[in-house]
């Protein structure tokens, strides 16, 4: 397998990526390019991760790897902060998220409460970009 010489602007372009959460590795002739974690709230599809690696190296093969959410940082002490921090209230939840009282009052009740409803995946999940929106909303203001 050939070593592949990396110009200074090749290497500047992987450090910069890299500031913002994309990492980018060579395998052979492969180039691999992940998003790791957002910045400012973007999120690259396969075919813009391949475009940004194209930039840097045209002709090679790229293996894109998008975005993928690790919901098990959310939790309802999670949501309950960032409840906080926008100033949302559990009503907002219900009319903004179409959620049931009930289900949302059994979603945060306390751990000895035998009907205490614990977090799907897909609820995590919609936590989760219901506050980017927030969050990006806030710094699209500022």
């Amino acid at each position: 397998m050939e070593t592949i010489n990396l110009t200074k602007k090749q290497l500047l372009s992987i450090s910069n990526y890299k500031k913002v959460g994309i990492e980018i590795a060579l395998d052979g002739d492969i180039v691999k390019i992940t998003q790791k974690r957002l910045f400012n709230g973007y999120i690259l599809n396969q075919k813009q991760l391949i475009e940004r690696a194209r930039e840097i190296f045209p002709d090679m093969k790229v293996h894109p790897v998008a975005f993928s959410l690790d919901v098990s940082q959310i939790t309802t002490e999670w949501i309950e902060s960032r409840m906080k921090e926008f100033g949302i209230k559990r009503n907002d939840l219900i009319k903004q998220l179409a959620l049931d009282k009930s289900y949302l009052s059994l979603l945060f009740a306390d751990e000895d409460n035998p009907r205490k409803i614990n977090l799907s995946r897909q609820v995590r999940s919609m936590f989760f970009y219901y506050f980017l929106t927030y969050e990006l909303n806030r710094d699209f203001r500022s």
